[in-house]
């Protein structure tokens, strides 16, 4: 018999492709679009609390899974503001993934930046290690050169290994939602 996932008791799976299915609840259309933002209907953002309740919806579902988006709407339907809504839909996890990308992409610049400091530092300690001539000055010098070298070397790694964890999943979950299904129930 397969194990129940606790996801699987909070969520229902759409017997026929397989994808879990995220409800959300709206009287109208307009729910779906931030109230304060006052641009033009059509490049409206997404309410945040709407964004904020599928990014836990996401955290409670593993990534491998793949999503489907069902919103139920007490209106008539209207299959222009259903194109609007799919289009803020896509402008908003669009915007995410670009801006999670040019974070990761400034981590590992970042990274090689570090990184190539803490190789001209360590080079440095190497050539001066041998010289004559060893004063309190020089000796404390070649430690500097030493210390900050592998100071760099340990930040880099750390971002590069570390740092950049969160926004590749960031990422990965943008892009989960762009691939996400996206129907409309009418009540």
């Amino acid at each position: 018999m397969r194990k129940i996932k606790k996801y699987e008791t909070l969520y229902r799976r759409n017997d026929d492709t397989g994808r879990i299915i995220i409800d959300i609840a709206l009287d109208d259309y307009i729910e779906f679009f931030h109230e304060w933002d006052n641009s033009v209907f059509k490049k409206r953002d997404m309410h945040p609390e709407l964004a904020e309740f599928l990014d836990i919806c996401s955290e409670d579902i593993p990534l491998r899974e793949k999503l489907e988006i069902v919103f139920s709407i007490n209106a008539d339907k209207n299959l222009e503001k259903e194109e609007l809504i799919r289009t803020s839909y896509q402008n908003y996890y669009n915007s995410i993934e670009r801006s999670e990308s040019r974070k990761a992409r400034r981590f590992i610049r970042n990274s090689v930046i570090l990184l190539s400091i803490s190789l001209i530092l360590l080079t440095a300690y190497g050539l001066l290690i041998n010289l004559e001539g060893s004063n309190i000055i020089s000796i404390v010098l070649l430690e500097s050169l030493l210390i900050g070298g592998w100071v760099f070397a340990w930040e880099a790694v750390h971002i590069l290994f570390l740092d950049i964890i969160e926004p590749l999943h960031k990422r990965r979950e943008a892009k989960r939602f762009l691939e996400a299904e996206i129907s409309f129930k009418y009540l």
